[in-house]
């Protein structure tokens, strides 16, 4: 396991289990972007922006909400990709939808985090 893949496997466990703390260890000052178009589209800096414009909304949005990776693979040398399913319940129902998770580490820290997903899919499930 190379050090970008437990950084990204680890980022998994903190956000299923809320734990802020590590969060904050782990993203810092990340530049995260979500895929543009979705509901949550843009580029963030920060865990404090990232909670604002993506976390917080999500949890306001979403019921049973979870980012669960099937796989976590390597990229490089200080990257890696994970490929899953946001899975979660909203007022137009239950919902399963693919995401690619792109990240590169440095210093055991996520630098930058690019999500790729089905935008359509989101809205439709948001509106």
């Amino acid at each position: 396991m190379s050090d970008a893949t437990k950084v990204l496997g680890d980022l998994y466990a903190a956000f299923a289990a809320q734990d802020g703390d590590a969060l904050a260890a782990l993203l810092g000052d990340v530049e995260w972007v979500e895929a543009r178009g979705g509901p949550y589209g843009g580029t963030y800096r920060g865990l404090s922006e990232v909670a604002e414009n993506v976390f917080g909304p999500i949890g306001r949005d979403v019921r049973n909400f979870s980012a669960a990776p099937d796989e976590i693979l390597a990229v490089g040398s200080d990257g890696a990709i994970a490929l899953g399913f946001y899975r979660g319940e909203t007022d137009a129902g239950p919902f399963e939808i693919r995401f690619a998770h792109l990240v590169r580490v440095t210093g055991g820290r996520i630098a930058r985090f690019e999500q790729l997903t089905d935008t359509h899919e989101w809205r439709e499930a948001v509106g």
